[in-house]
C-alpha cells in the first residue's frame, strides 16, 4: 500500500516537471510575431511566419506577396527582439531600434516594448493564443 502511494506522488511529480519543462518559453516565432505587431502598429493575426532562414525568423503581412518582409532575431538572454525590412525603405531608425519583451502570466503571455518615434514608451501585451500563425 505505501508503495503504490510512493509510486503515485512520483509520477504526479514527474508529469509536473515535465510540462512545465515543455511549456517553459514562447517560441522565438511567437516572439518575433509580437514585436512586429507592436513596432508596425498591426494586431498578430495580421502577421504570418514564413520560415526560419538561420538564426533568423522570417515574416510577412497577410496583406503582401508570398515573400518575407520581415526579418527577426531574438536574443532571449538580453530579452531583446531585434527587426529589419527587406525593403530598405521601410528601415527607418524607429524600426531599426531594440524592442524588448517579458514573458509574463506564466508563459501565457508577453509583454513588448519600445520607444516612440516622439520619446515615451509605447508598449502592448499579446496572450501566446493570439500569437498562432
Amino acid at each position: 500500500m505505501k508503495l503504490s502511494i510512493y509510486s503515485a506522488i512520483i509520477l504526479s511529480l514527474s508529469c509536473l516537471v515535465s510540462n512545465s519543462a515543455n511549456a517553459n518559453t514562447l517560441s522565438n516565432e511567437q516572439l518575433c510575431t509580437a514585436g512586429l505587431a507592436l513596432a508596425i502598429d498591426k494586431q498578430p493575426r495580421g502577421i504570418n511566419t514564413k520560415g526560419l532562414s538561420g538564426k533568423h525568423v522570417l515574416l510577412t503581412l497577410k496583406d503582401g506577396s508570398n515573400d518575407w518582409d520581415y526579418r527577426c532575431d531574438v536574443n532571449r538572454a538580453s530579452k531583446v527582439i531585434k527587426i529589419e525590412a527587406r525593403d530598405r525603405k521601410l528601415n527607418d531608425a524607429y524600426l531599426k531600434q531594440v524592442i524588448r519583451y517579458d514573458v509574463t502570466n506564466g508563459v501565457r503571455a508577453v509583454e513588448v516594448m519600445m520607444k516612440k518615434r516622439h520619446g515615451g514608451l509605447k508598449s502592448e501585451k499579446y496572450q501566446a493564443r493570439q500569437l498562432k500563425g
